[in-house]
């Protein structure tokens, strides 16, 4: 064996010893939000295939995550939203899903717009509270949402469509997700930290 392939291999392991016992251990983000789409009474059907990202291989740095595994659905629950992404936006799950959001307007995955007018309005309901838009705002773990196109009044919106919202966030919160590294804010876990010692 060559005089300097010994000390090279003990650096090497050295150096991802030093970085596996004392890097700051990243944390994964995943945590979960329910959420609901009415459109004039009746509740938008998004538990189909092509509304559901379904996700292979955990990635432990932000750099390495797609947009459509940021935020999604999966497993065909269309109640539940993963959020796999600290500044994940309620617009940016609408884009994955392949529809559009504003503070005035909502495209469906078919293609149908709807638009704030005399007829009726966009309604959002977060956390039983009316806010004015979601588009941008991040969404939190155990939000409860609600958006509606309606003609009804709020308190109406409120007593018959936010009930339909589900409220399972905190019990998704608390299981481990089959498409995430782990379950929750949480660790990485020790193989994904020895992966990155090594290979960075």
């Amino acid at each position: 064996m060559k005089n300097w392939l010994l000390p090279f291999l003990a650096g090497v392991v050295a150096l991802g010893a030093v970085r596996f016992a004392a890097a700051p251990l990243n944390r994964t983000t995943h945590y979960h939000a329910n959420w609901a789409v009415f459109v004039n009474g009746e509740r938008l059907d998004l538990a189909a295939d092509r509304f559901m990202e379904e996700i292979g291989a955990c990635t432990a740095s932000y750099a390495e995550i797609l947009p459509e595994q940021r935020v999604h659905l999966h497993e065909n629950n269309p109640d539940v939203v993963h959020v796999h992404h600290d500044g994940a936006t309620w617009g940016a799950l609408m884009a994955n899903l392949d529809m559009a959001l504003g503070e005035d307007f909502l495209f469906t995955a078919d293609g149908v717009r709807y638009q704030s007018g005399p007829e009726a309005s966009l309604v959002f309901v977060l956390n039983g509270l009316q806010v004015p838009a979601v588009h941008n705002r991040v969404v939190a773990s155990g939000d409860r949402l609600l958006i509606s196109v309606t003609s009804a009044a709020v308190r109406e919106v409120l007593e018959r469509e936010f009930p339909g919202v589900a409220d399972n966030a905190a019990e998704y919160n608390a299981q481990m997700d089959p498409s995430s590294c782990s379950g929750g804010h949480g660790e990485l876990p020790w193989t994904t930290r020895l992966r990155l010692a090594f290979w960075g």
